[in-house]
């Protein structure tokens, strides 16, 4: 909570305004008095104690004696006593992050008003050098925090959330080309969208349902809210068309498709042989870099999983009334999971020109 001295500084002065009446015999001692209660109200708490309260958060943890070690590849599930723990762990995780937030955005106000009385002009030759003394980072980075900090703090205010730097480099964005209530409302909406995925807003999905808005949004605050939406939800894959069940042709899965979400594209860079080869004939070149050996591998494990889960597999699943609940959410966690990486795939580069003719020769 931010310290505000006024509920002592209204204390003070009534203290002496009471003594006013009274004959004390000595103004200057009974003036030095009050100067100095004031300069201690007004310093606040001493910098210790500010520090103290956030290591108090520490003390919240459950101890790490009591912390059950884990051998590698366990995969059971975690006991009454873990889950607690972790519960425990993770709030006070949350409020640290969120006071880390925050603390950076308080430091910006900070900066903006060193800026502005130019207080570094007796010590240091500019505001740049001035930062990286004071906060210990570059004056590009400090630049950035005190552009960003109203559109911060104002989200802070309106969503209950206090947002990460690189969010609002990403919203500030969206505040450029279509105003501050643009900004903030996306910033909301995708995290909301991301909780009902299971997942945190991050700067790549802030930046990806940006890029997807139109050029110019509804004026009426319901309306461009229903528009910024539609385009999340379709963008992070949760629209009704992105969800829908396959339609089932055959006891294989290799004719089914989940239709893109209007206005989308399909990449279309590699993609006739990828789809007209069912089978595992991937051939590996003898150097093959990392990142292109986790897609081959990636999408071998797709094209077996395709082959495993057939429609006879759902409908037995779906007839077993005992697992009626955890067919429900294995099916609903399925098409979540694949159209994720699906809308990876889809928002991907579509590599460099050419490539698809180059590798055929």
């Amino acid at each position: 909570m931010t310290y505000d001295a006024t509920e002592a500084l209204d204390e003070l002065f009534a203290d002496t305004s009471a003594d006013d009446d009274a004959d004390t015999g000595d103004d200057s001692s009974a003036g030095q008095a009050v100067t100095a209660r004031t300069e201690a109200i007004l310093d606040g708490p001493a910098l210790s104690e500010s520090v103290d309260a956030v290591l108090r958060l520490a003390k919240e943890l459950p101890s790490l004696d009591d912390v059950r070690e884990v051998a590698d590849g366990d995969l059971s599930e975690l006991t009454e006593l873990e889950q607690l723990q972790k519960d425990q762990t993770e709030k006070v995780m949350s409020t640290a992050v969120a006071a880390g937030n925050a603390a950076l955005w308080v430091v910006a106000q900070c900066l903006e008003r060193a800026a502005k009385g130019k207080w570094w002009r007796r010590t240091h030759t500019t505001l740049g050098s001035y930062c990286e003394e004071k906060i210990g980072r570059s004056p590009v980075y400090a630049r950035q925090l005190r552009n960003n900090a109203p559109l911060a703090l104002e989200t802070a205010e309106r969503t209950g959330t206090v947002p990460h730097p690189s969010h609002v480099k990403e919203t500030r964005r969206t505040e450029k080309r279509h105003g501050r209530d643009a900004a903030i409302t996306l910033y909301e909406i995708v995290r909301d969208v991301s909780a009902e995925l299971g997942e945190k807003p991050t700067a790549a999905s802030l930046a990806a349902v940006h890029v997807r808005l139109p050029s110019e949004l509804p004026t009426v605050p319901e309306q461009q809210r229903a528009v910024i939406e539609e385009t999340a939800r379709r963008t992070l894959g949760m629209d009704s068309a992105s969800i829908q069940a396959p339609t089932f042709e055959s006891e294989s899965n290799e004719t089914a498709s989940i239709q893109a979400p209007s206005g989308e594209g399909i990449a279309r860079a590699g993609s006739a042989g990828a789809d007209e080869s069912d089978g595992d004939d991937i051939e590996d070149a003898e150097i093959v870099p990392d990142h292109i050996a986790t897609l081959k591998d990636a999408l071998r494990q797709l094209k077996a999983l395709d082959r495993m889960v057939t429609r006879d597999v759902f409908v037995k699943a779906a007839a077993e009334p005992e697992e009626g609940d955890d067919y429900a959410a294995v099916r609903e966690a399925i098409l979540r999971k694949a159209t994720s990486i699906r809308n990876k795939a889809l928002h991907a580069p579509m590599g460099r020109p050419g490539a698809v003719s180059d590798s055929a020769r």
